[in-house]
């Protein structure tokens, strides 16, 4: 019996310490993903998640499962046309909006802005990143939900 625990611990730590790139999923094809738990040998297996990829190997939707099989959480995620995530919405078991992200970016599709809402729509925080001509980022501040400014990230890089 502990020899078969010890089996199902290194499966579970194997899947998840070697997940699939998203270009092994593009290049393979898979469209989804569902991952299943079991907690003995006696017990059931339990669906722990499911997550769909569109062609490119974005994650597109991903459902969380309480302990009981029952969903807990769905997260959808949009792509612009240049593969950026654009947007993240998670919703509770009954599909009630729980938050969203909208990302923003510059013409060299680097992220220069992330923006957290409530389930009302209302802004928790925001952050925009400044970089230098060659694309390295130079400043990241992070304001509230009021514009108040809460930090400021500073980026300084050493060449060897």
């Amino acid at each position: 019996m502990k020899i078969l625990n010890l089996i199902f611990i290194l499966l579970y730590l194997h899947t998840s310490v070697f997940a699939q790139s998203k270009k092994e999923i593009r290049e393979n094809k898979i469209t989804s993903e569902t991952v299943y738990n079991t907690k003995s040998a006696d017990s059931k297996e339990i669906k722990d998640s499911y997550t769909a990829y569109d062609k490119n190997g974005n994650a597109i939707e991903k459902i969380d499962y309480n302990k009981d099989g029952a969903i807990k959480t769905t997260e959808k995620h949009t792509y612009s046309a240049n593969k950026n995530k654009i947007e993240e919405t998670v919703y509770d078991a009954t599909g009630k909006l729980i938050s969203k992200t909208s990302y923003i970016y510059n013409t060299n599709d680097e992220k220069i802005g992330e923006i957290d809402y409530d389930g009302s729509g209302n802004i928790l925080k925001q952050s925009y990143t400044t970089y230098d001509a060659k694309g390295f980022k130079v400043e990241k501040k992070i304001f509230d939900g009021n514009k108040k400014l809460i930090s400021v990230k500073k980026y300084v890089y050493t060449k060897r």
